[in-house]
């Protein structure tokens, strides 16, 4: 929804001109191919709806519901105002349903302005909307949803930006439930606060209960003695990551760690926390592939423009799948030595072969698989073997071999020239991508969470999502008021008025020029970076169903180090005061 052509000519960052060509290759590449992504495909959808082509499905169209409203994006809008057209035509009608608190998808082209404008924009179709505001919370204790209302009211500037009279979110969860009070946790460091913890936490789940008294009331907090179970706890962070940007231990490890210590462990789901090319199964997998594919690294050796990071990943995955090799893992007939030699060989198992073999890598995967039981039964396993399965199979849509390796049974070395080229192309368009960190979990895959484990995860992944206990981490990176993390917690604006390492608004104000439908950002760049960031904790301590824990370190409890989720405004105002006395500390 850019216009491309008046973006290179108008823009004047160096930039431009060498992002619009390789824009222009890329979409020249996929005509090329016949082939469509998501957004392309939801544009030719768009011009196909204007032009007449679906004429037949929107004659008996009527009736269009849209969720989550606040997440639309350009593209989506003017697909959707298509069907609002064709279903007023045939006497239907449209409903949107949203909450501008909980928009958070700048990063992928949505903009809270669509949501907000909503009854102007759509008035150009003839229609006249009428709002019904939904404000009762079926959800979360009516101590939790007070703390909502007054966290959500901190920042003046952002409560006068949300949708004109909108009423005060309203307690109207039913049944019997305990008002438990907000509470927190804050330590000297991060060690200790994971240790407290996974403590807290395995007297909830194993040790009968966690005890506070809060104005002479006592309370206890355990899993249901029905149904109750690990997966009702949830620690959701900015960032699941696993490591820093320094290869130190975050959070979400100490915290695996310090559970996997107890005496009755508890597991984690965290497949997102970490980096994809380091995960001890992925690089078994990774390793046991390249063997049998390239012994010897004769291709990969050969490749010279193949940088040496990359090269230093896939001889680690390499070590580590002969090791697992020398392990002799069941089961043993064959064993994984024999398979992995047989391959090598180009005379797999069991076959008397001629002439040239095109073998598709993902069989090969599923083979090994069978050596790699955690890949079979366990979620995270399971997680990463789809991974591993979508990176070949969507490689194939690009390649020339189609993600198979040709080879000529029994000619090891030398390769032949197709072979070589098959292997050389499977380095490139499979490994090379996994290897460098630029595949990621797919998160449709963690709507099905397995209930022996505590889940971690990411404030978006967690959106939609709830739990009766809900661990928010506000401040366990946090040990000074560091501009270079600032973006996580209090958005500073750079000398040429940007907003600091917060790329999707920065975008915003560079592509919104040049995209007629949508205009000029109504609010500054500092002012956009601040209302994301109060709306990504308010759907965190939203998610909370009994129990909503904050934790963190001390710095954030007792130094002067601007937060949003700590009560701070964009003014420099702590609301929330020094110590933290508006939570019950535990």
């Amino acid at each position: 929804m850019i216009d491309v052509s008046a973006f290179r000519s108008g823009s004047s960052h160096p930039g431009c001109p060498v992002l619009c060509d390789a824009i222009d290759d890329y979409n020249r590449e996929l005509q090329n191919r016949s082939l469509y992504d998501f957004a392309l495909l939801e544009d030719k959808f768009l011009n196909q709806l204007r032009g007449g082509t679906l004429s037949n499905f929107l004659s008996t169209f009527k009736f269009l519901l849209v969720d989550e409203y606040q997440d639309t994006n350009l593209l989506q809008e003017q697909i959707y105002f298509e069907f609002a057209k064709a279903a007023i035509k045939n006497g239907g009608s449209i409903t949107v349903v949203g909450d501008d608190d909980q928009a958070l998808y700048r990063f992928r082209g949505a903009t809270i302005d669509l949501f907000q404008n909503f009854p102007h924009r759509i008035s150009s179709l003839g229609i006249k909307p009428k709002t019904i505001y939904l404000s009762k919370n079926y959800r979360s204790t009516k101590t939790i949803v007070n703390f909502l209302h007054k966290y959500v009211s901190i920042d003046s500037i952002y409560y006068s930006a949300r949708i004109a009279k909108k009423p005060k979110i309203t307690p109207s969860r039913s049944g019997h439930f305990i008002n438990y009070p907000i509470l927190g946790m804050f330590r000297d460091n991060v060690n200790v606060l994971a240790r407290d913890l996974a403590n807290f936490i395995h007297k909830i789940i194993h040790g009968g209960g966690y005890t506070i008294t809060y104005k002479g009331k006592t309370y206890l907090i355990q899993t249901n003695s029905h149904g109750g179970s690990p997966a009702d706890i949830a620690l959701l962070c900015s960032s699941p990551r696993e490591y820093n940007s320094n290869g130190k231990k975050r959070l979400p490890l100490l915290l695996r760690e310090e559970l996997s210590k107890l005496s009755l462990p508890i597991k984690i789901f965290n497949p997102r926390g970490q980096h994809l090319e380091k995960i001890p199964v992925i690089e078994i997998l990774c390793g046991l592939l390249l063997e049998c594919i390239d012994p010897q690294s004769q291709i990969q050796n050969s490749i010279t423009t193949l940088p040496s990071q990359i090269s230093a990943t896939f001889n680690k995955w390499r070590d580590k799948g002969k090791n697992f090799m020398r392990s002799n893992p069941p089961p043993h007939s064959p064993t994984l030595s024999d398979f992995v030699g047989a391959w090598q060989n180009r005379n797999p198992l069991g076959r008397r072969l001629s002439g040239r073999q095109d073998v598709p890598l993902i069989d090969l995967v599923y083979k090994l698989v069978t050596w790699i039981p955690y890949m079979q039964s366990d979620i995270e396993g399971l997680v990463y073997l789809e991974t591993v399965t979508r990176t070949i199979s969507q490689s194939a849509s690009f390649s020339t071999f189609g993600a198979e390796i040709i080879f000529i049974p029994g000619s090891r070395s030398p390769f032949s020239p197709l072979e070589q080229e098959a292997i050389k192309e499977a380095i490139w368009n499979i490994f090379v991508p996994l290897a460098s960190g630029a595949i990621e979990v797919n998160e449709d895959l963690l709507e099905t969470l397995p209930m022996d484990r505590i889940n971690i995860m990411s404030i978006h992944q967690a959106k939609g999502l709830e739990f009766p206990l809900v661990i928010v981490d506000v401040g366990s990176d946090f040990k000074r008021d560091h501009h270079k993390q600032a973006y996580k917690r209090y958005p500073k604006l750079t000398r040429t008025g940007r907003v600091a390492d917060i790329m999707s608004v920065n975008l915003e104000d560079e592509l919104r020029p040049y995209s007629p439908l949508l205009g000029l950002p109504v609010r500054s760049p500092k002012d956009r970076a601040f209302d994301d960031l109060i709306r990504q904790f308010f759907v965190a301590f939203s998610r909370a169903q009994d129990v909503l824990l904050l934790v963190g370190l001390n710095s954030v409890r007792y130094n002067r180090i601007p937060n949003v989720a700590t009560g701070w405004d964009r003014n420099g105002n702590w609301h929330w005061r020094r110590g933290l006395p508006n939570l019950i500390h535990i």
